[in-house]
């Protein structure tokens, strides 16, 4: 009993710690023994029967959930799924799944995968995999059944809407997310290139598609995409940067709370081109990897960033084995960019998360001595202004209602017109508005949360009683504004009406090309281009 109650206490000196170091070790050390003993316990005297493992699992999320976000624990189960999303690629069918109303459904297809071949659609419904019914069980034990080494076979059966059910047996094959999945001129000058992800090659298949592009087509200018990128691995984003950046360049360092373990990352070949005319688009949804990318590129005055700020992820995550074939995926460092800032925007404490007062934010220079921040992401050297139309799409998005009725219209309709000639058409629209109007969804407007603040305030200073009818007027302007957006914003919904649509039919490449006829900020980049003393002059320090 003796060898088992101090087990803990002797890893730590197995492990090379010593309680010299301060009352931390020891306090760590009684804490591990404390848990255990309450696990034990929990085990054995509870009036029902727990599940050791289950138990053991809440435990952990709890504890890193109190961390930060990107702190996470992987069980044996998990680690495939881990994996897939740095590696980007896996033997398998080719079909990725949600849970949607009780049901699994189809969420995505890979172009040429087993699963797209068959037939399967997206927002098809599986019922059964090899004979065995899936309710009931987690969607990552489902889709770890559908995963197999290459050549192996698997019986899947689906349901599309009220039909019969429909057996496929799919031949699993070696699968691939593309993270360049599209490139190309959008005219004689310009070069297009989207990076959606940073998993395994990312900076090498962007070097590809450009140097494919200078080589057929010889572009004077070149539109880097990295909005909705939610980054990945960091060596990629270095190895992205040296296809424009000299060799040797620093790109990123990271503190740790031990000096000896920081690192830094330079670019370590000749550049494909660091002369070409650049710009990078960034949005709120282009973090980490992609901020290095874009920060680089800022810091170094190589390109013109141009959307909106960036989200704001200045921390890095190592993977540590656990036992067990399990891991943990541990917030190690914060990384800083060129000119010495770190573009972390959020501050994580007992589970909750402050942003930073854009007035705390400090100051830095890039390489031409123009004045750059720290903290709350990345600000764009040309901004394109968010419409208010975005709250109301986020809104429609996350309550998966687009998918619900593109699903529905897929069903109906066997066949649409060439991706880049379908448009919504005006019947198409209405029937889209009645759908949304029978549908229970909400979102916010910035200056809705902003009343509430007021709100909050005046009640505080025992003034909310005088000013109720001012608050009540607002808040009635704001109801009848919300409802103008889904009335009047005929464009911005028919544009993700539109993609959805599309993706049911076509390719993801027929997609990226669709979307573009239509994209607001890669037509104010190409503007941009065309107007060679406003591009410079953003890369120039201003003149004091």
């Amino acid at each position: 009993m003796k060898y088992r109650k101090f087990w803990p206490l002797g890893l730590l000196l197995l492990a090379g710690l010593s309680l010299a170091s301060g009352g931390r070790l020891l306090r760590l050390a009684q804490s591990m023994e404390i848990f255990a003993a309450a696990y034990r316990s929990v085990n054995r005297y509870y009036v029902e029967e727990p599940e050791p493992t289950a138990l053991m699992r809440i435990a952990i999320d709890s504890m890193n959930g109190s961390l930060d976000p990107y702190t996470n624990y992987f069980s044996e189960a998990q680690i495939e799924q881990f994996r897939i999303n740095f590696k980007g690629s896996w033997d398998g069918v080719g079909m990725e799944l949600i849970e949607y109303k009780g049901k699994v459904l189809v969420n995505e297809l890979v172009d040429g995968s087993a699963a797209k071949a068959a037939g399967i659609q997206i927002g098809d419904e599986l019922l059964r995999i090899d004979g065995s019914d899936i309710s009931g069980k987690k969607l990552e034990d489902i889709e770890r059944s559908l995963h197999g080494k290459a050549g192996t076979q698997v019986l899947v059966e689906t349901r599309r809407g009220v039909a019969a059910s429909k057996e496929h047996n799919l031949t699993r094959t070696k699968v691939e997310r593309k993270n360049v999945p599209y490139y190309s001129m959008l005219d004689d000058s310009t070069a297009y290139i989207v990076l959606t992800t940073f998993t395994e090659r990312a900076g090498g298949n962007v070097s590809n598609a450009l140097q494919e592009l200078q080589e057929k087509h010889n572009p004077k200018q070149v539109i880097l995409d990295l909005r909705d990128n939610g980054g990945g691995l960091l060596i990629e984003a270095v190895a992205l940067c040296n296809v424009f950046l000299p060799k040797n360049k620093l790109i990123v360092y990271t503190k740790n709370k031990v000096a000896n373990w920081d690192r830094s990352f330079n670019t370590r070949n000749q550049p494909l081109d660091s002369q070409i005319p650049l710009i990078v688009l960034i949005n709120g949804q282009s973090a980490s990897a992609s901020e290095i990318v874009a920060g680089a590129i800022q810091d170094y005055d190589r390109g013109v960033l141009l959307g909106q700020r960036s989200f704001g992820k200045g921390l890095v995550q190592n993977t540590y084995d656990i036992g067990y074939n399990s891991k943990v995926k541990l917030t190690t460092a914060r990384y800083h960019i060129p000119s010495g800032r770190c573009i972390q925007a959020l501050a994580y404490k007992g589970g909750t998360s402050k942003r930073m007062d854009d007035s705390l934010r400090s100051s830095f220079s890039t390489e031409n001595g123009r004045e750059v921040f720290d903290g709350g992401g990345l600000e764009p050297d040309h901004k394109i202004a968010l419409a208010e139309t975005k709250y109301l799409l986020d809104a429609i998005t996350e309550s998966r209602l687009l998918f619900e009725f593109a699903n529905d219209f897929r069903q109906k309709v066997d066949s649409i017109a060439p991706a880049l000639d379908f448009q919504v058409s005006e019947q198409l629209y209405a029937d889209y508005l009645q759908f949304l109007a029978q549908k229970n969804y909400a979102f916010e407007l910035p200056s809705e949360k902003e009343l509430a603040k007021l709100e909050k305030t005046a009640k505080e200073e025992k003034k909310y009683a005088s000013e109720k009818a001012a608050f009540e007027a607002l808040r009635a302007k704001i109801q009848a504004e919300k409802k103008r957006l889904l009335n009047q914003e005929k464009e911005a919904l028919s544009i993700q009406l539109r993609q959805a649509i599309l993706r049911r039919y076509y390719s993801e490449d027929q997609v990226i090309m669709a979307r573009l006829k239509e994209d607001k900020e890669v037509k104010a980049a190409i503007a941009l281009f065309g107007d060679a003393k406003a591009f410079d002059q953003l890369l120039e320090a201003p003149e004091k």
